[in-house]
């Protein structure tokens, strides 16, 4: 099987490393300290990059990358350590306006011209995604969400609602009342309290809104496939250069043996999202979701391994937030946990096995 690279793919990977560039730190600390953790301005360079496109069918305007594509983006962004919500304040919106049949909006996001949040956890709901508090009123909506990711940069709010539906609130609605609060990743989330807030209400299909939700776990795998690369390689370099007992520390057998060991999980996590991705999702939809859910399970647990490899290794700098691997480890217990941690994720591939 062929697992080069198109000319295409290629050249977006080599397009979103330029982009990148080497991680700055002081820029990262800069932007966090800003208004929402984030610049609108760096999010219409996303958009103008075409990433947020590739995420969109081109019969509403997009590029319509496969998968494959989108996971490829991914792993870029988490091998740069980027600091673009683009999984969850671009990828995630998207796909969820389309399976919604809402053009318009998806015209609005993947142009830049308009920031989303989605709201789908509920209070003391754990992981489980399903609406049950959050009700439609005659067109508004009453209810509570919390863990809104990017919620202070938004405007507008793509929120689940009982009956397999979606809600669109925009930003400015009566009835809204908005806690913000920061996350182990450096970015901000929030809660959403309703009180009958108007919005515009769509269909969901719960099958649209589960592809979605695996579309979403086998990215967010792919990102930390990225994000554990560069905390790999950092730690490799490190200890080439840091010395005690007057050699190198990465001449010692037993860190020797242990990067070994985090070399392999890094190809086997790689190969376990290449797997996945490569596979049809529109032959079984029913089954998506528990496949990149034991994609997503298996990815975390190599990821947080080499992670915490790495900040061990590193002493006690990699504690730190002036290295960019205490900012990737960061990231990877994020993605870990979003829509279900390592449990969730091997009980939801259980049950449906």
């Amino acid at each position: 099987m062929n697992f080069d690279l198109d000319e295409d793919q290629q050249l977006t990977r080599d397009t979103i490393g330029r982009f990148l560039g080497p991680v700055d730190i002081a820029a990262r600390h800069a932007m966090r300290k800003a208004g929402g953790g984030y610049s609108h301005a760096r999010w219409q360079e996303i958009a103008d990059l075409g990433l947020l496109a590739l995420a969109a069918p081109e019969a509403m305007g997009g590029i319509g990358g496969t998968i494959v594509d989108l996971a490829l983006v991914a792993e870029a962004l988490g091998k740069g350590v980027a600091i673009d919500p683009w999984l969850e304040n671009g990828v995630l919106p998207i796909r969820l306006a389309a399976a919604a049949s809402d053009d318009a909006l998806v015209g609005e996001l993947v142009t830049g011209a308009k920031f989303a949040a989605v709201a789908f956890a509920e209070p003391a709901r754990r992981y489980e995604t399903a609406a049950v508090t959050t009700r439609a009123e005659g067109g508004h909506i009453a209810g509570a969400k919390t863990f809104v990711l990017g919620a202070p940069l938004a405007d507008t709010w793509l929120v689940t609602v009982t009956g397999n539906k979606l809600a669109k609130i925009e930003r400015g609605a009566t009835g809204i009342v908005r806690q913000d609060y920061p996350v182990i990743d450096g970015s901000n989330a929030a809660t959403l309290d309703l009180h009958r807030t108007p919005a515009e209400i769509a269909d969901l299909p719960d099958a649209k809104f589960q592809r979605v939700i695996g579309d979403v776990r086998l990215l967010a795998a792919a990102e930390m496939v990225g994000l554990a690369q560069t905390m790999f390689d950092d730690t490799l370099a490190y200890v080439g250069e840091r010395q005690q007992f007057g050699a190198a520390i990465g001449s010692f057998q037993a860190l020797q043996h242990r990067l070994v060991e985090c070399y392999a999980a890094l190809e086997q996590a790689r190969s376990m999202v290449l797997r996945t991705a490569m596979l049809d999702p529109t032959t079984d939809d029913a089954n998506w979701p528990r496949l990149t859910a034991g994609a997503k399970a298996f990815v975390g647990e190599a990821t947080t391994k080499i992670g915490l490899e790495a900040v061990q290794m590193h002493g006690g700098m990699g504690q730190t937030d002036e290295l960019a691997i205490g900012h990737a480890l960061k990231r990877v217990m994020l993605l870990d946990k979003l829509f279900g941690d390592q449990d969730h994720c091997l009980r939801t591939y259980a049950r449906a096995a």
